[in-house]
């Protein structure tokens, strides 16, 4: 009864609007088509301060021959008895009466047959018309800035934000969920075809460039299981670093729950280089097995020498069968990562025990070494009987650095995991739970930026010098054959062979010659020269597990007046060059550095050419108006021109979507995606027990229970 009552009130008063005679329907106005008339009255609508809504129309033959185009506070919500148990939102109708009226002549032209120009309700003030929402259009700019920002990694909002900033909120032409609405449509739109656009977008990549390799699998119910990857330039990393290898499966990343699992490595420049990616449905043993056999297809049948991956037993027994003359070795930073969470509270907050934990894990240099420190410190901080650290006692081959100090790992190991960094490059873009199609479009952009990196990383190793610290030739000879990263470690030795380093005694036995060097430290170190083959090794086993010489073996050449490093020395996965050569797959396919479509790549050149002109026409018009004025003209006469090459008809909202993603949204559907859809919240990676919401229990939580809203 009160709401009669208050719309009763509102219905005595009448607003008129004010607005130029030539804006105004009039009776008897015609029009082409029916897009023409909403155009004009909505215009008109805009200009006077009010929003329009599309009212009944009347059909016959599929030809519209009546339309009202009404005010959008026309009529009254509909009250449910469900209601009270909705969502409450503001009011918005209150029965105004203000349309147009059209119909279809004989003509074929449509004409106002009855406008009603009074309103029951204040009309919106020139500051507030933006609001409005029949005012409300996603322009191509705001499209193309919100596709722009999804590529790399950017949300909406913050999409809109920037919208906001170089246009200000009036000029942009909608809200911000206008464009949330719009690419929730896109995800709707692809909801169903999501997992066949996945492999769609991967046959085109296929076409673009041959060495181009993936493969998946599908179950009884045509539902996408596995799916593997690897383009030219990962194929071709591979030969180059693929001896080892990082496996890190503990990533959930889209909504559907599967699996991520990227195989990444070390460059010349000691950057992670990524080798191949797979999304799998589950961790059972055959999934693993699976990955690993399909990865041996893409990389020419060639296992890595090493491989470290996370403490999973599907993955070791995975490993087992499929890589059997492969090592093993299990993700340091994931092991150390779980020891706060295990030792549990005061241990876990004690500096002393972590400088402990430390000098065991890093610093023991033998397993005798490592197996006394560890006895110490268990009975130190009575863990004796913690079960978890008794059994990565028991796997400590397979983790601790004193037990494969002999084994080339190229540095992966110098302070952590080479995990560690992979982890922080994907968690830049998977950063919520995102359908096939988004995250490959972000996973795309970020693997070029890497790429971007490696490449400015050689053309700065490739043509600057760096600066050298001594007369030594052997430190210009390095400065010459290494990249600038690893040049700086070698450098380092240098210095140190130099200043700290000195002969305490030689020994001769047969064509073996010992070299006790000290270089200051609490440890002497032993270096075996062979003078038949002019090759030494160190004690300190720098050179076996990183690939560069230690300062220990720098001096023992100059004792033996080499001046420059043997070539045995000289690994060429650490050298400028080293990925000079040509690369060719088992098909005869050429494993290029730039696959990318060469018509595509001129396109965007020719589109960032443009924009650069336009934006630099732009900030010197600004200052002007007569040359702001002529720059809107000529554009607006550019616009008209490019109208009789391309046609000028307006693109179909699914047509935007199909260019976004690069691939046509299929009708006939035959991957299906997984069932277990989530497409809300985070997903950095799987949670353990440390990062759960612990549960509060007692007065406390009672408390919280108990506090008012």
């Amino acid at each position: 009864m009160i709401s009669h009552l208050f719309f009763s009130w509102q219905s005595s008063s009448s607003f008129v609007p004010d607005c130029e005679h030539s804006l105004k329907p009039v009776i008897g106005m015609s029009f082409d088509s029916l897009d023409e008339l909403e155009g004009f009255y909505k215009t008109y609508a805009h200009e006077c301060g009010f929003s329009v809504r599309i009212g009944a129309q009347g059909k016959k033959n599929d030809v519209v021959e009546h339309k009202r185009f009404v005010c959008s506070r026309e009529g009254f919500t509909r009250r449910c008895a469900e209601a009270k148990n909705q969502k409450k939102h503001f009011e918005t109708r209150c029965g105004c009466n203000a349309r147009v009226y059209v119909r279809l002549g004989q003509d074929k032209r449509y004409y106002i047959a009855s406008f009603v120009e009074e309103h029951n309700h204040g009309l919106v003030s020139p500051d507030k018309i933006p609001f409005l929402r029949s005012n409300r259009t996603i322009c191509q700019r705001a499209k193309t800035t919100l596709f722009t920002c999804h590529k790399a990694s950017i949300g909406t909002s913050q999409a809109y934000r920037l919208l906001q900033v170089s246009d200000g909120f009036d000029n942009i032409g909608c809200m911000k969920r206008d464009l949330q609405n719009y690419y929730r449509g896109l995800r709707e739109k692809i909801k169903n075809a999501d997992a066949q656009l996945f492999v769609a977008q991967m046959e085109r990549k296929k076409e673009a460039n041959s060495a181009f390799f993936y493969d998946f699998a599908v179950d009884e119910h045509g539902k996408l299981v596995y799916i593997c990857w690897a383009d030219a330039t990962c194929r071709k990393s591979y030969t180059h670093f693929g001896d080892l290898v990082s496996v890190d499966a503990t990533y959930s990343t889209n909504q559907y729950n599967m699996r991520f699992a990227p195989f990444t490595g070390v460059n010349h420049h000691m950057q992670r280089v990524f080798f191949g990616a797979a999304f799998l449905a589950n961790e059972k043993i055959e999934s693993y097995e699976w990955l690993f056999r399909t990865f041996l297809v893409a990389m020419g049948g060639k296992a890595p020498r090493l491989i470290i991956t996370d403490e999973d037993a599907s993955i070791k027994s995975a490993i087992r069968t499929t890589l059997p003359d492969t090592i093993h070795r299990l993700c340091m930073w994931h092991i150390m990562e779980k020891v706060s969470e295990k030792v549990g509270h005061p241990t876990s907050h004690d500096k002393e025990f972590w400088d402990a934990l430390n000098t065991c894990v890093w610093g023991s240099e033998t397993p005798e070494e490592f197996e006394m420190r560890w006895n110490a410190l268990m009975d130190a901080y009575g863990l004796e009987s913690n079960e978890w650290l008794a059994n990565r006692y028991k796997i400590r081959e397979s983790w601790i650095p004193a037990f494969f100090m002999d084994t080339p790992l190229a540095g992966v190991l110098r302070t952590t995991s080479r995990s560690e960094s992979a982890n922080s490059f994907f968690n830049r873009f998977i950063h919520r739970k995102l359908c096939f199609v988004e995250f490959w479009l972000r996973f795309d952009t970020a693997l070029e930026r890497q790429r971007h990196e490696e490449l400015k990383a050689d053309h700065i190793s490739i043509h600057s010098t760096p600066v050298l610290r001594t007369p030594w030739v052997v430190e210009k000879q390095a400065s010459i054959l290494y990249t600038h990263k690893v040049f700086k470690i070698f450098q380092e030795e240098v210095i140190a062979a130099r200043d700290h380093c000195s002969v305490l005694g030689t020994t001769q036995q047969d064509a073996v010659k010992f070299v006790v060097v000290s270089d200051g430290s609490m440890r002497d170190r032993v270096v075996q020269w062979c003078t038949s083959n002019i090759f030494g090794r160190c004690s300190c086993k720098l050179f076996e597990k990183i690939g560069i010489p230690c300062c220990h073996i720098i001096l023992a050449m100059r004792g033996e007046k080499l001046y420059e490093l043997p070539s045995s020395y000289i690994l060429k996965r650490w050298e400028t060059r080293c990925k000079r050569e040509c690369v060719y797959d088992d098909d005869g396919n050429l494993l290029e550095e730039k696959p990318e479509d060469a018509n595509e790549a001129e396109k965007r050149k020719k589109i960032t050419v443009v924009r650069n002109k336009i934006e630099e026409a732009i900030q010197r018009a600004k200052s002007s108006n007569e040359a702001m004025d002529f720059l809107v003209s000529s554009v607006l006469n550019i616009g008209e021109s490019l109208g009789h090459i391309v046609s000028s008809m307006v693109q179909p909202t699914q047509e935007e979507y199909e260019n976004f993603i690069g691939c046509k949204i299929p009708a006939d559907i035959q991957i299906h995606p997984p069932n277990d859809v989530r497409s809300k919240g985070r997903s950095k990676r799987i949670k353990r027990a440390k990062e759960l919401p612990k549960s509060r229990k007692g007065k406390n939580a009672r408390k919280d229970m108990e506090a008012p809203l």
